[in-house]
């Protein structure tokens, strides 16, 4: 498996549960080969996982279109978007960049325009930016922003990506978010806490990855702190919630006894200060 393959895996839970997760449009990314692989996904690892993902999605669905109904448009700036569809839902006054590594972003960008020109999809203001976090520098990085960014305010969306990442290009990343973001900005982050690294869901997780993925396709295996969040140099914590509290909100009757038993990630609203 190559890290690519989760943006269809995620997008296939989400259209499972469109109830929870809102995202109408994430069927269009079903295919065969991924549906042939979640069922040993869900069995090897956790059968909560896509009720999860879609949960997490509902979080900054929600989250989205309380910031830019509040501020009638703006830029929606999704760093490793993989095959989310945000801005489908969010009003068309709203600008997106989509961020990923090269092969992601004109695969999406041709399917996305296919589908606008079918009227499968709503039009929408999209530009598309490829980069790869681990090898493209900070200036690299700030400066094909700016040139891209065309109305304010910005939200940025870090999902499903720090795992994958390490410290040093975490804190690469969140120092490129300062440098484009103004006041009052929001970036919303997603990660697992360091206790989980413990919890025999998390091991399952890692030794399904470890099996499957391809041998020039390495990773990492990242767990974040909430003193991390806390302490960022121009950022102050404006919300947390986890996915086992956002279920109590959303889907009661999951009854999820211990969170220690999914994959509970944590999710992060963080506000640019001055």
């Amino acid at each position: 498996m190559q890290i690519h393959e989760t943006a269809f895996i995620v997008s296939t839970y989400r259209s499972y549960h469109e109830n929870i997760s809102k995202d109408i449009y994430a069927k269009l990314w079903n295919n065969s080969k991924t549906e042939a692989l979640i069922p040993s996904i869900m069995e090897s690892v956790s059968k909560k996982e896509a009720i999860l993902h879609s949960l997490r999605n509902r979080f900054f669905h929600e989250s989205l279109q309380s910031f830019f109904d509040n501020n009638k448009g703006g830029t929606l700036i999704n760093f490793g978007a993989g095959f989310s569809m945000y801005q489908f839902m969010l009003n068309d006054n709203v600008s997106t960049i989509e961020i990923d590594k090269k092969d992601i972003i004109e695969y999406k960008k041709s399917k996305i325009n296919l589908w606008t020109k079918e009227g499968k999809l709503p039009k929408r203001n999209i530009q598309y930016l490829s980069l790869d976090f681990n090898l493209d520098s900070e200036e690299t990085m700030i400066n094909s922003l700016k040139k891209l960014i065309t109305s304010q305010p910005t939200f940025i969306i870090l999902e499903g990506v720090l795992f994958f990442l390490n410290q040093k290009i975490t804190n690469k990343l969140f120092r490129v978010f300062k440098k484009i973001q103004n006041t009052n900005d929001i970036v919303g982050s997603v990660s697992y806490l360091p206790e989980i690294e413990n919890t025999k869901v998390y091991k399952r997780l890692l030794n399904y990855f470890d099996s499957n993925n391809d041998t020039n396709d390495s990773f990492n295996h990242q767990t974040i702190p909430n003193s991390y969040y806390r302490n960022l140099d121009g950022y102050s914590l404006k919300k947390h919630i986890d996915e086992y509290n956002l279920s109590k909100i959303y889907t009661p009757e999951l009854d999820i006894k211990d969170k220690n038993q999914i994959l509970n990630e944590n999710m992060y609203l963080l506000e640019r200060t001055d």
